[in-house]
């Protein structure tokens, strides 16, 4: 039997989509550009949908931006989001299966002593820890924890936030009966009674509002920024040597989204962004940021807060045992990139560089 002849059209089409495909993997190529940008970060969605949490980076995964910018040059972007958090994309990137991630300081301090070539190049800082204990506890401080029975996830960002909180008061944690349990878990005991206190973020204030617990304490009404987490964008030494005009393209984009984000005028609309995509509702990420100056929460510089945070998040790891090798983290820091966007979009003044205690310099 003949093959029936094919319509000129539909000869085209047979071979126009690969074309294509091919025709924009030549352009990336041209421009000296990566055919796919590969990122991730922990899913943290309470809904359906995947999300990176309440930061610069999920924002800009949300509305599309870094798509928006490299679709021109057929760079694909590929989002990958993982349950199992920090300790399942450090193993991603020793496994060379990502280019860049958003993570908390705890795992990427483990991830580069551990070895892995990352390089630090957008920060995102000030997320809160609570404290939370039953309705009936008398416990109004951290000095009231010593000897106390408290729910703990050793192990993450959590334990380094603790243990800068404690050590504010001349406390430490051996003053104290850590159960160490991941954060489902030490909400159930929470409200079973089993712990005296828990420590974690903001899904202790989901409780709260049920009237479950009460949460006497925070590292907001600490008012110690010293105190609370600080994450970024971390990317490997491979890709940024590779393609460093593509870096320069995806930070340029974060310190816009930074922008938008850091204006008061926009509060309202990110954080419904958020609630929506995360599944979450409004009221708990109002509380989460409630009081809070945007400009600090999202300031992309890396500063002196961010590498004092992040030199004693390496210190403690170290003193817990959490790390075996330190390395010096001024040297793991890439500023040059989040510099250069703040100054092509003549944002020099509109975030200040913070000192190690996380007060503004004067400019």
């Amino acid at each position: 039997m003949k093959t029936p002849l094919l319509r000129p059209w539909n000869r085209l089409a047979r071979w126009a989509a690969p074309l294509a495909v091919a025709l924009s993997a030549s352009a990336a190529f041209a421009a000296g550009l990566p055919t796919t940008i590969r990122i991730a970060a922990p899913d943290q969605t309470a809904g359906s949908q995947s999300f990176a949490g309440n930061n610069t980076i999920a924002l800009a995964h949300i509305r599309g931006a870094l798509e928006k910018e490299f679709e021109k040059d057929g760079v694909k972007v590929e989002w990958s989001f993982f349950k199992g958090a920090g300790p399942a994309i450090n193993e991603a990137f020793a496994n060379q299966q990502i280019d860049f991630a958003y993570l908390g300081d705890l795992a990427s301090v483990i991830g580069r002593a551990g070895g892995l070539p990352t390089r630090f190049l957008f920060a995102v800082r000030g997320s809160h820890n609570y404290l939370g204990v039953p309705p009936d506890a008398t416990i109004t401080s951290l000095a009231d924890l010593k000897g106390k029975r408290v729910a703990l996830f050793r192990g993450t960002a959590d334990q380094l936030a603790l243990g800068r909180a404690l050590a504010a008061v001349g406390l430490h944690e051996r003053d104290l009966k850590i159960v160490n349990l991941d954060w489902t878990a030490a909400r159930a005991a929470l409200t079973a009674g089993q712990v005296d206190a828990a420590w974690q973020g903001s899904g202790l204030l989901v409780l709260r509002e049920r009237g479950q617990i009460k949460i006497p304490l925070s590292t907001k009404t600490l008012q110690n920024r010293q105190a609370t987490t600080q994450s970024g964008l971390v990317g490997t030494q491979a890709f940024i040597d590779q393609y460093p005009e593509a870096t320069q393209r995806i930070v340029n984009v974060l310190v816009a989204q930074a922008r938008w984000a850091s204006d008061e005028a926009n509060r309202g609309a990110l954080l419904a962004a958020w609630a929506e995509r995360g599944g979450r509702p409004v009221s708990l990420l109002q509380s989460e940021f409630d009081g809070d100056d945007l400009r600090f929460r999202f300031s992309p510089r890396l500063d002196d807060f961010i590498a004092t945070s992040y030199a004693d998040s390496v210190s403690t790891a170290k003193s817990l045992g959490l790390i075996r090798a330190d390395f010096d983290v001024k040297t793991w820091l890439a500023p040059t990139f989040v510099d250069k966007a703040i100054a092509a979009q003549n944002l020099q003044s509109y975030w200040p560089a913070y000192d190690a205690k996380g007060q503004a310099k004067a400019p």
